[in-house]
């Protein structure tokens, strides 16, 4: 019995403390789930428990118990509180911002100073030290900044293109590059598809920093491995290109589905293959002790042998987790455990009690013009309708009697997973329409258009494709509302204010419309001020959801 409550007394604080993980993780997952770029983030969380096993396999000994847990400074113990503190507002945000890197980071950061300060606790600096980059492990799976992604992303691509196409000029394979697109005979190869293993580049850096810690490679040789590791993401990718390229030039763009998801495996296998080499590499160059030993160290004699290792002090503790060895501040981790059960439970709190007290929402749809006889509906291939996760949704180009041309793109995610929410921000025509070959020129902000009684926020974009300009409009729209903000709902102050109003779950649904045509802005945005009555139909308030495919006519597809 007595040893029943010994493990209870030593486990329950630390499943408590858990918890504040467990969140963190389910938090994060949405993105790891909703962007396959962050697909690996899945793994992380396994990995750094390993790498944690690993480190407490060498921990360093605690000589005298009755010292560890000594008064910590005052601003350590004032930063910990604030930080505890903080996790309720954080968590209240994050919970229907999932997209948003800001408040996941900040969630993050709590979480791994937090489970800091208990290794502390146990253990003092040395242990802190000693744990520090397994706990911050979890930070490689948090989604970076949109700036900086996007930025980087983009460049990588372009730099893959023009050297793909340097490359095809070798082998006499004619091919031009239009910006993320390579141009070959048989058609438009896409990077983001032909080269989606770009992606590729954070994992790398992820397996770089895993290998590295995994054999406890010194700094200098961990930047090593994380430069190799980028260098050979990058050249296999413009081998996975080349290789795509190739095929879709010579056997058709069909080709592509074909050889795109082996040639993604082979790539990947022989990426992290040629990492974890170099990894072994590096550590191989590491002088053993064992070897210097072995040269400087006389051979004891068997007479002696007992007397002289018997009272060496060891290096490490036991392997075993032992109560009696290691002194867990129970207190604190009972006090996050609960305290992080409480922030899930306000936030639940929260957003249920304000859903209760919604009265309805406002839909409308688009009404794309079938009785033009130029009219044809936009056929999204799987792999598009798979990264959508749309409900329902409408694509179609058409010729105006003007001459100009129009395309119109409808999608509609029904109120239900935050994983709507994601998808819905995650598609827009800053992030999609650069990986098309699109190179922007202007971003002339938010305007309103009016159609009927109401107001719908339209941001609007002009773009240069083939040396002409190319205009678009994108309107975002959350239910709930006749009045919408439209993209400004993604700024960072209108995030934290849709959390204070308690709106969770909510429909989303998107409306892009590109021209091209119009010889200045101006000109498009008065057509689509003329036009816009006649392709958005309005419903009027309600509680019912758009889930039959045939209200949209016929041009849906999902």
């Amino acid at each position: 019995m007595n040893s029943r409550g010994n493990i209870l007394r030593v486990w329950l604080p630390v499943v408590l403390f858990g918890v504040l993980w467990a969140d963190l993780v389910r938090q994060l997952s949405y993105t790891w789930e909703s962007n396959e770029q962050y697909a690996y983030g899945w793994f992380v969380p396994i990995l750094a428990l390993a790498l944690f096993w690993k480190r407490w396999l060498t921990r360093p000994r605690v000589h005298q118990p009755s010292t560890i847990n000594h008064q910590p400074p005052p601003w350590l113990i004032a930063l910990v509180v604030m930080a505890a503190l903080a996790l309720l507002p954080i968590q209240v945000v994050y919970e229907i911002n999932p997209d948003w890197p800001l408040p996941g980071w900040l969630m993050a950061l709590v979480a791994v100073g937090l489970s800091l300060y208990a290794v502390f606790l146990t253990g003092g600096w040395p242990w802190a030290r000693h744990f520090a980059f397994p706990v911050c492990f979890i930070l490689v799976a948090v989604a970076w900044p949109y700036r900086i992604e996007h930025g980087l992303t983009q460049g990588l691509m372009r730099v893959v293109a023009n050297s793909t196409v340097e490359a095809l000029g070798w082998f006499n394979i004619p091919a031009l590059q239009r910006g993320n697109l390579i141009e070959v005979s048989t058609g438009v190869v896409g990077i983001d598809e032909a080269c989606s293993g770009i992606r590729s580049f954070q994992s790398t850096l992820m397996a770089a920093l895993f290998l590295g810690e995994l054999y406890l490679l010194k700094w200098h040789r961990r930047i090593l491995l994380l430069v190799g590791g980028v260098a050979l993401s990058f050249c296999l990718n413009v081998v996975r290109t080349l290789i795509l390229t190739w095929h879709a030039s010579t056997a058709g763009l069909s080709a592509l589905e074909k050889w795109h998801d082996p040639a993604g495996m082979m790539i990947f296998l022989l990426s992290f293959a040629c990492l974890w080499a170099i990894a072994v590499r590096l550590r191989a160059l590491i002088p053993q002790p064992s070897t210097l030993d072995s040269k400087t160290t006389p051979t004891p004699q068997p007479s002696t042998l007992k007397s002289e290792t018997t009272p060496l002090p060891q290096p490490s503790q036991q392997s075993t987790f032992n109560a009696q060895l290691v002194t867990l501040p129970s207190r604190y981790l009972l006090a996050i455990g609960c305290w992080a059960i409480c922030v899930i439970a306000l936030t639940e709190l929260w957003y249920r009690l304000h859903d209760t007290q919604a009265t309805g929402v406002f839909y409308w749809s688009a009404s794309f013009p079938t009785n033009n006889p130029s009219f044809a509906a936009i056929e999204l291939n799987e792999k598009v309708r798979r990264n959508l996760r749309h409900d329902v949704g409408s694509t179609a180009k058409w010729t105006e009697d003007d001459g100009t041309e129009w395309s119109g793109f409808f999608f509609r995610w029904n109120p239900g997973p935050i994983r709507s929410i994601i998808s819905a921000r995650l598609h827009r025509p800053d992030v999609c329409l650069p990986a098309s070959g699109f190179r922007l020129v202007t971003d002339a902000g938010l305007d309103y258009f009016e159609v009927g009684a109401l107001q719908i926020p339209f941001r609007k974009y002009t773009y240069d494709v083939n040396g002409g300009p190319v205009h678009v409009f994108f309107c975002q729209w959350e239910d709930g509302s006749e009045k919408q903000i439209g993209m400004l709902g993604s700024k960072g102050a209108d995030r934290v204010r849709t959390a204070l109003s308690g709106r969770r779950h909510l429909g989303q649904q998107t409306l892009e419309l590109v021209l091209s045509g119009y010889v200045s802005l101006a000109e498009a945005r008065q057509a689509v001020r003329t036009r816009l009555p006649a392709l958005v139909r309005t419903t009027g308030p309600s509680v019912h959801q758009i889930s039959d495919r045939s209200e949209l006519g016929p041009a849906t597809a999902s």
